[in-house]
């Protein structure tokens, strides 16, 4: 008796402790993928809205020069952007009417003044990219989420604000590079609850578009910025277990949940596998005493499965760890991409902007010198019409293999249009520039330039040189004054360096 008590509780004892096992295993496996889903949706809205943020501050500016430019630009931007993502442009002027539209021509001003992104940015202080809750559009009639900037005028002054309407559809198209089962789930949500996009089972869900759902721990504005949690949805009842980041610059929460249920499908084949075991060993031991070796053979097969198959989820979690990291390479390798010039394989103008702008931060903090040059091939067409753009493209690289090899590692060379380049010199005061710049221009001249077809040419550059000092602060504005002063060089004949008056050095 006591043999068969003692063998039954071990029995028993593995039985629920194999079920135990995988049900950890199988949540284990569940909050990675929702987590690893939730960082992916992440990093996807965040290069979307920066996307979107760059589109709106350059229209801003195009309305600020003249009305017509924002006009064409806004063309510009909707031949360049995904035609599901941007649909209208629009400007509401101080008075909350509204003043441009490029849906149709404005004459009678529809006021506006009630939308939530006109009183906020009317009402706070400062420059920042506001996103509104969704809303039917009265001149587009169609459901947009509002991406928003403060327009100034020229005393600093609240003028306006500049709207770019975009298909909350849109911000859900991640799920088709997902794979994901019938009741799983990504959405985004506002700080304050609001939803702005849901995707159920690879499918757009727009019923609840602009819902504010009930309040959950993870929403909280102190709760972590990533984390997992299980819940039981207010919407359809089912339970899930979710992953979510923070979009803190937006105020914005990302959302990844997958069905609980399907998530413990192979921990309830197991425990069902396991209550059968257990209930045959205890048949087993019951009958008879000597069915007791045949029993213990049966659970040591038994557990040489249960193993195999913690191994196969070993393998599998390993898997989706090796798929994630890749994801991130891959992420990296399209930032690398998205910031280098593919045919001068030099930083482009994104890139030059960003670390310009970091080198301005730094040298103003230490109150070090700083210089900036603008330099651009003369009579680049010329050459393109002479001898074919195939020829004016072995220029471009040619002129940059020149000059790489005589800057410093330090400094940072980019290629900002066309045949316009741009240098940021740390450390550098405006005398030291222009020597820099006197070498380069000498040793492009010097060059013969090899084209193809046993052809080759010569070519000059015109440079213009800015430098930092204390009325100018921006990139912007210290960009601006070097392509004046390029300008000025390819006024006075070309091929010549020629200097902003801020740089100390006598004209």
């Amino acid at each position: 008796m006591a043999t068969f008590i003692v063998s039954t509780m071990v029995l028993w004892t593995f039985v629920f402790h194999n079920i135990s096992t995988y049900r950890d295993l199988d949540r284990q496996v569940a909050e990675t993928n929702a987590q690893m889903m939730a960082k992916a949706y992440h990093e996807y809205l965040l290069r979307t809205i920066r996307q979107i943020d760059q589109a709106a501050q350059l229209l801003r500016n195009e309305y600020a020069k003249e009305l017509g430019g924002l006009n064409s630009r806004s063309q510009e931007l909707f031949s360049v952007l995904s035609p599901d993502l941007l649909f209208q442009v629009a400007v509401i002027g101080r008075d909350g009417r509204l003043a441009f539209s490029n849906l149709q021509r404005v004459t009678d001003g529809i006021d506006l003044s009630d939308r939530e992104h006109f009183r906020v940015h009317r009402e706070r202080e400062g420059d920042f990219l506001f996103i509104s809750k969704p809303l039917l559009g009265r001149v587009s009639q169609k459901w947009s989420i509002q991406f928003t900037r403060k327009i100034f005028n020229d005393r600093g002054e609240f003028d306006g604000v500049i709207v770019l309407s975009i298909d909350p559809y849109h911000l859900g198209r991640f799920s088709e590079s997902v794979s994901l089962a019938g009741r799983d789930v990504i959405a985004l949500l506002r700080q304050d609850r609001t939803l702005l996009s849901r995707v159920l089972g690879g499918s757009y869900d727009e019923q609840y578009l602009g819902k504010v759902v009930e309040p959950r721990p993870y929403m909280d504005p102190h709760a972590p910025d990533s984390g997992v949690f299980e819940v039981t949805s207010y919407i359809d009842g089912v339970q899930r277990i979710g992953g979510y980041q923070k979009l803190r610059p937006y105020d914005l929460l990302v959302v990844a949940m997958v069905d609980q249920e399907a998530a413990f499908a192979r921990s309830r084949s197991a425990a069902l596998l396991g209550y059968l075991i257990g209930v045959g060993g205890t048949v087993l031991l019951t009958l008879a005493a000597l069915a007791t070796r045949i029993a213990i053979r049966t659970v040591f097969r038994e557990y040489v499965t249960v193993k195999a198959m913690n191994a196969e989820l070993k393998a599998a979690h390993e898997e989706l760890a090796d798929a994630h990291r890749a994801l991130k390479r891959r992420e990296e390798e399209l930032v690398v991409l998205a910031e280098t010039d593919p045919l001068c394989r030099i930083p482009n103008r994104r890139r030059f902007i960003a670390v310009a702008e970091s080198e301005l931060v730094r040298h103003r903090r230490y109150g070090r010198d700083l210089s900036i040059v603008v330099l651009d091939i003369d009579h680049f067409k010329v050459v393109n019409d002479t001898h074919g753009h195939t020829a004016g493209d072995a220029v471009l690289i040619g002129v940059t293999r020149v000059i790489r090899k005589r800057l410093r590692e330090t400094d940072t060379f980019a290629r900002i249009g066309g045949e316009e380049f741009a240098i940021v010199l740390p450390e550098t005061d405006g005398g030291g520039a222009f020597t820099v710049a006197e070498s380069l221009r000498q040793a492009v001249a010097e060059t013969l330039i090899d084209l193809d077809a046993g052809r080759s040419a010569t070519v000059t550059i015109s440079i213009g040189i800015a430098c930092l000092d204390e009325r100018h602060t921006s990139v912007s504005d210290i960009l601006n004054r070097a392509d004046k002063a390029l300008y000025s060089a390819k006024g006075s004949g070309r091929n010549r360096t020629v200097h902003g008056e801020e740089c100390g050095l006598r004209m």
